[in-house]
């Protein structure tokens, strides 16, 4: 279903094309900056939906798992090398 209305607005594409343009020249500085602004922008998502500290928890319980993992790995190896 197309509108016609009295303002052109710019597509999808064009929008992209227009923002690509501005950011081809930037310099590696600038490209950092960027990933780093994005970064700050998800970590106060993060923490504005109320949900960081779940994430947290989680995070904390695979490290825990993955530690308890490794020394049974480690002391199966070691018991199958002293027989």
């Amino acid at each position: 279903m197309s509108l016609d209305l009295p303002i052109a607005f710019p597509s999808d594409v064009s929008r992209l094309q227009r923002q690509v343009e501005l950011e081809r020249d930037w310099t590696p500085t600038q490209r950092l900056q960027a990933v780093v602004d994005l970064l700050a922008v998800a970590e106060a998502l993060s923490i504005a939906g109320g949900r960081r500290a779940q994430q947290l928890e989680y995070h904390e319980r695979c490290e825990q798992q993955w530690r308890q993992r490794m020394k049974e790995f480690i002391a199966r190896q070691l018991e199958r090398e002293s027989k």
